[in-house]
């Protein structure tokens, strides 16, 4: 691909006229590592066990990616900067740092308390102060008792079983203000075709768990198609973790009614508000047939939900 001056002008054209550039304000934010910190923090994942060196290439590529698109989507939904934030899956530290340096006090909640331990570290490479805690986000009625105003689960759902879902969901919307704000990013749909976030296959979603589980042999993905190989408990756990999609279905249990939800913010629909090109081209295009081929089988149900990943914004009464 070439990136020539010209390619590169008129790639920074089509972004202003999209719309997609990261406003100036969010960018001055942006903060870097102290020295010595990266190597650190690869130390520590060594010591943990995983390849230090691999995990911190992806860590940047999500923390670049997530300030250039999600978090001016999050700050246009609701000012970052005057923000107290629960996250729940802040996993290694990405997200929370791109919550964090955009002036949000933030909560980050994960159940592993090695990761924990490094998104800690990585914040604090970062020069932020966050609070972090290890808690199973079923428990959050009592992990947060005085309320929040935004919970977010960021990449979090879809590694929960369907009961620890159901309950973290429920949870989150009890301890919630009037107003408040719930957040789910990144969790792949169920009623995609498509499982581009884990098997890389199509209906994988669509399948039961012990068909998917044994079905899993044929993914074309390293890693992946040679783990599930005897069933017991302790591997089906380990599967359903992986990464297995969610839809309106879980919100209707867990909340309430989505057609009666005030779903505030969509990702992919602000994008296409934003840039009437892409809007044109989503309708003519393979996915946006089949997004209004499955959003008509359920009118009253906010077209939020029917995007290829769940990116949307709900706002209690």
């Amino acid at each position: 691909m070439t990136t020539g001056p010209l390619f590169l002008r008129g790639k920074r054209l089509v972004d202003r006229v999209a719309g997609h550039r990261v406003p100036r304000e969010l960018t001055a934010r942006h903060t870097v590592t102290r020295a010595g910190e990266p190597e650190r923090i690869v130390a520590r994942l060594r010591a943990q066990g995983a390849d230090g060196e691999a995990v911190e290439r992806m860590t940047a590529g999500r923390l670049q990616r997530d300030r250039r698109t999600v978090i001016p989507w999050l700050n246009r939904t609701r000012k970052l900067s005057s923000s107290t934030i629960v996250e729940i899956g802040c996993g290694l530290g990405a997200s929370t740092v791109a919550l964090a340096e955009q002036g949000a006090t933030v909560l980050g909640v994960d159940v592993d308390a090695d990761r924990i331990e490094i998104a800690r570290l990585r914040c604090a490479a970062h020069g932020l102060n966050v609070e972090f805690l290890v808690a199973n986000a079923a428990n959050l009625t009592t992990a947060v008792d005085d309320g929040a105003s935004w919970i977010i689960f960021w990449a979090a759902l879809e590694h929960m079983t369907i009961s620890e879902r159901l309950s973290a969901l429920a949870a989150a919307w009890r301890v919630l203000q009037p107003t408040g704000l719930l957040t789910i990013v990144e969790t792949p749909n169920r009623l995609w075709l498509d499982d581009s976030h884990t098997s890389y296959l199509p209906y994988f979603n669509w399948l039961p768990d012990d068909l998917a589980f044994r079905y899993s042999r044929f993914s074309p993905r390293d890693g992946f198609r040679d783990v599930y190989e005897e069933e017991s408990d302790e591997t089906m756990l380990h599967f359903l973790r992986r990464g297995r999609g969610a839809s309106f279905h879980e919100f209707d249990l867990a909340i309430g009614p989505t057609s009666d939800l005030d779903v505030v913010s969509c990702l992919q629909l602000d994008r296409r508000r934003r840039n009437p090109l892409r809007a044109v081209g989503w309708r003519a295009s393979r996915p946006g047939r089949f997004e209004a081929l499955i959003a008509g089988a359920a009118p009253n149900v906010p077209r939020a939900f029917f995007q290829p990943f769940l990116y949307l914004t709900i706002r209690k009464p």
